[in-house]
């Protein structure tokens, strides 16, 4: 067997292994500038809270121009956008200043300065550089306190942390690695990002499906044991593809593929070098600082008592692990077992909600998780629960989408009601005629069985489609989620605005010959597995290189021999509707505003940088303007969004 040193690691055979007693200091180092860094975000995590916005340059991190409060002025509460106005306001102040010293010719005559001007003047006497003030001039940047944020996470972070660390040790990788969440989401399992970053360890759907299950029913990001997992080994494969580890982390966020570019583009591992040195367009302020935030959270949850004295930690779940026999819904799984569903439903997060309301099956043989005081025995259990649950039918909570080979009249017996009644109801005049993708109003089951099924909310009853902060999800947030969900609906057409999950955002038909164009968030690895072949393949009828990727807008050859253009309509349409659903379970639009394109410009960094709005979103309000190339001049439409809960934002905006 292969044994090979890697400074405090080991390569035994294939596997990395940590070797213990090695320092931290060691493993994650700081050097001078990055220490600077550390200690503005442990600042940011103890001493500010989320109404102060602290105004600083975003280079040099130890500048600390003024602590805004934006939550208040003259003694009035602010509106978001008087925030923003307000916020503005000062840093113009401040770079107007900064515009003086710049014109100023050295020596500066400091007798000649105001008090406010004398003080930014020395906030820089320790930078030697000859432009420091022109280039702090367009430098500056607004960043939230995070205090309470993260006390909430070192309270959840109880619930958690010790499992973490035993899966970390099981990979072979430091321990401390099991404090990231605290960066990614606060500990907070169903956080979601405007782009669509999911669960404790923020993963986009693209990353995480190399690592995890993410469908229509099931998405395992929202699972924090397995989604762990993950994490892990996401991590242990940026470690042995970049070697060492303020780079493997760094890439946790930025990417490795764009982590090794700049590495051998500046031909140094040294991440302070390549802060320093490297300007590719994505490598903003979010990657730049990704480390310094994870050290300084790792130093402020081992200090925790230093900062917040003491705190009462949420304890960890005890559960027992089940793997259903065969395909069932939860809502006979429930009854069989007789635990109450929402129980359920708390212990497997990654459950979506067609599966929550019955609408879809529970596949066999997953691994749900049940209370561990439950009365049923193993052997009972699995003998119940094989009887007859597979044919239980599906529940109706007011809709339901049809499937490929569905027909009026099993849609009809599946609940319980008659295939005339599903006509009238939906104005059908020939049963013949179905097409996938389509959206039912159900009439209400003859035999009671949708009786005790949730009511449909409407989605401007704001009251039932608020989620909770908590990371345990309370009956009435599953109920209102459920709703939230049982109200979203397919639209083929144009819509001018769009503002809940009513509106489902896809603008692209079932193929009609074997070229599909490439819609945003799809990769090669959605398309292949939707049409039943392998990547390799795809890319081989489209020749493109071995791991090449696909840019939205592109023509692709498809070959549909394994599944048929319905199929995989249906397939892509369900993909779509669970990104849009998830965003707007946690996002909603308050209005509009414009924007006129620059030079230079591209709809990525609009996206992912300036608006941190998701693609598809932007798209489909400016259905008229050609995003991927994008005219200097040109106004686009840009959607005002806002978290439907406080603790969405895992980094509140400035």
């Amino acid at each position: 067997m292969m044994v090979k040193t890697l400074g405090r690691w080991l390569v035994v055979g294939s596997v990395l292994v940590f070797v213990a007693g090695s320092r931290a200091a060691e493993i994650f180092p700081v050097g001078p500038e990055m220490q600077k860094r550390v200690e503005f975000w442990v600042k940011i995590y103890t001493q500010y809270s989320k109404e102060e916005m602290v105004l600083h340059d975003a280079d040099h991190m130890e500048v600390i121009y003024d602590v805004v409060n934006v939550h208040e002025s003259f003694f009035e509460r602010m509106t978001r956008r008087g925030r923003k106005r307000y916020l503005e306001s000062v840093s113009q102040e401040y770079r107007t200043i900064l515009g003086k010293l710049a014109a100023l010719k050295e020596p500066i005559d400091t007798a000649g300065l105001s008090e406010k001007e004398l003080f930014v003047y020395n906030l820089w006497a320790h930078v030697e550089e000859a432009d420091k003030f022109a280039r702090a001039k367009d430098n500056i940047h607004a960043q939230a306190g995070l205090r309470s944020l993260y006390q909430t996470g070192l309270q959840r972070s109880g619930r958690y942390l010790a499992e973490i660390k035993k899966i970390f040790r099981q990979y072979g990788l430091p321990e401390d690695l099991a404090y990231l969440p605290h960066v990614e989401s606060a500990y907070n399992h169903r956080a979601y990002s405007k782009v669509g970053a999911a669960g404790m360890w923020q993963f986009t759907s693209s990353t995480g499906r190399l690592y995890l299950r993410i469908n229509y029913g099931i998405d395992e990001r929202y699972d924090p044991w397995l989604s762990t997992e993950a994490a892990a080994r996401l991590l242990r494969h940026n470690y042995e593809f970049l070697g060492t580890w303020p780079l493997a982390l760094t890439a946790y966020n930025h990417g490795a593929g764009g982590m090794n570019k700049a590495k051998t583009l500046l031909g140094t591992d040294n991440l302070e070098e390549i802060i320093k040195r490297y300007d590719g367009r994505a490598f903003g302020f979010a990657s730049k600082n990704f480390y310094a935030e994870f050290v300084a959270a790792v130093q402020v949850a081992k200090n925790y008592q230093r900062y917040f004295g003491d705190i009462a930690f949420d304890q960890p779940d005890s559960f027992k692990i089940f793997h259903t026999p065969r395909q069932m819904t939860l809502d006979a799984l429930a009854s069989q077992l007789r635990i109450d569903r929402t129980e359920i439903a708390r212990l497997n997060p990654a459950l979506r909600p067609p599966i929550l309301r019955s609408q879809r099956r529970i596949p066999a043989g997953y691994a749900l998780r049940l209370p561990l005081n439950s009365a049923t025995a193993t052997s009972e259990w699995l003998a119940e629960a094989s009887t007859g649950s597979a044919v239980e039918p599906l529940q109706n909570n007011g809709f339901y989408w049809v499937e490929k080979g569905d027909n009026l009249s099993t849609i009809a017996q599946n609940f319980g009601v008659s295939a005339a009644e599903i006509m009238e109801l939906n104005d059908i005049r020939d049963p013949r005629y179905l097409r996938v993708g389509q959206k039912l109003t159900m009439p209400s089951s003859k035999a009671g069985r949708t009786a005790t099924a949730p009511a449909v909310a409407s989605v401007k009853d704001s009251s039932a489609l608020q989620p909770q902060a908590q990371a345990v999800d309370s009956s009435a947030h599953l109920l209102a989620r459920a709703r939230h969900h049982a109200a979203s609906a397919v639209s083929y057409g144009p819509s001018p605005a769009v503002d809940s999950a009513d509106h489902f955002l896809a603008d692209f038909d079932e193929p009609r010959d074997d070229v599909v164009i490439v819609q945003s968030e799809e990769t090669i690895g959605h398309l292949a597995e939707w049409l039943g072949i392998t990547p390799q393949k795809l890319r081989q009828l489209n020749r493109m290189q071995p791991n090449a990727h696909v840019q939205v807008g592109r023509k692709l050859t498809v070959d549909f021999s394994r599944v048929s253009q319905r199929e995989f309509h249906r397939r892509r349409l369900e993909f779509h509707r669970s990104l849009q659903q998830g965003f707007f379970s946690h996002f909603k639009v308050q209005g509009t505003r414009n924007y006129k394109v620059k030079s230079g410009d591209s709809v990525w960094e609009l996206c992912h940088r300036r608006f941190d709005l998701p693609f598809w979103l932007l798209a489909r309000y400016n259905k008229e303007v050609d995003l991927l190339r994008l005219i200097p001049g040109v106004e686009i439409t840009v959607p005002i969004v806002a978290p439907t809960m406080e603790s969405a934002d895992v980094h509140p905006e400035a």
